[in-house]
């Protein structure tokens, strides 16, 4: 019902529509009609582009009147007791310091317990051995040669199936790290 109260307003104030007594009795009795038909009335000469070349309009009483039922805010008065300067400065470093100093501790503390708690066992002369990425340790020496036969030949192809694996691994990541920056170069650049 608003909506086809609506439509037929702006059908009035276009011309598009007769205007009859009824509407006339509403525009001169209700204020709020009389400016709605004010504002449709601007809105269609704005369109058409026939807006006077000097407007008067005076918004400072509706201004003045929407300040006036604005709540007032009490703010408290501002003291003169603030915490001394001197006492304040001087304790801030000393805390950041405590705190960096306790996190310090920490991570030494937690660094030497891992590395204390591992399942793996460590070799008597760790220069001698190492642990490889899969598999179990083993030793390593200048003593020490590969294994001879047929289960040396599995070792060696074992290995070398390991190291080309790595290698396209590194690979893969070589090329997906220039992709990745091609992109970031290609969005950063304005087009």
């Amino acid at each position: 019902m608003a909506q086809h109260r609506d439509e037929l307003f702006s059908a009035l104030v276009d011309n598009q529509h007769a205007l009859d007594d009824a509407w006339l009795e509403e525009l001169k009795s209700d204020r709020d009609t009389a400016e709605r038909w004010q504002r449709y009335h601007l809105i269609g000469d704005v369109m058409r582009s026939e807006m006077p070349e000097q407007m008067s309009l005076d918004i400072t009483a509706r201004v003045a009147a929407a300040l006036d039922d604005e709540p007032q805010l009490l703010a408290p008065k501002a003291t003169d007791k603030a915490k001394p300067k001197g006492l304040q400065g001087f304790w801030r470093p000393v805390a950041q310091l405590a705190i960096a100093a306790s996190v310090a501790l920490v991570a030494v503390v937690g660094v030497q317990q891992y590395g204390a708690k591992s399942d793996v066992p460590q070799p008597s002369n760790p220069v001698l051995s190492t642990l490889p990425a899969m598999g179990t340790a083993a030793p390593v020496s200048l003593e020490a040669g590969p294994p001879s036969g047929h289960e040396g030949r599995l070792i060696q192809a074992e290995q070398q199936r390991r190291v080309n694996a790595y290698l396209q691994d590194h690979a893969q990541q070589l090329r997906l790290q220039d992709d990745e920056k091609a992109n970031e170069d290609s969005e950063a650049k304005p087009k």
